[in-house]
């Protein structure tokens, strides 16, 4: 977990901090949380309500109906990079 936290903390304009949640680790853009951990259990990254309903891969569980999060295991490195990507583009302030 903490090298996967390692390298989403590389991408471009990403602070590392306490969620505001629960104060495991998570990874902020422009003052907006977009992925935080559960323990070794779950990621969750925070997209869109639009990019959730495009998204077909059942790895990732969307936490309610209106929730913007979505829940990964840790083991699916790549869609969580992936999906990091596209909610740092999606939280980034303009």
């Amino acid at each position: 977990m903490k090298q996967l936290l390692a390298r989403l903390a590389e991408l471009p304009g990403v602070e590392r901090r306490p969620s505001q949640f629960h104060g495991e680790p998570a990874l902020w853009i422009d003052g907006r949380e977009f992925v935080h951990t559960h323990g070794d259990d779950w990621i969750e990254i925070r997209l869109t309500g639009k990019l959730i309903s495009r998204l077909d891969d059942e790895r990732a569980l969307r936490r309610s109906r209106t929730s913007d999060w979505v829940m990964v295991d840790p083991s699916h490195t790549e869609l969580i990079v992936e999906l990091a990507r596209q909610a740092l583009d999606a939280n980034r302030r303009r």
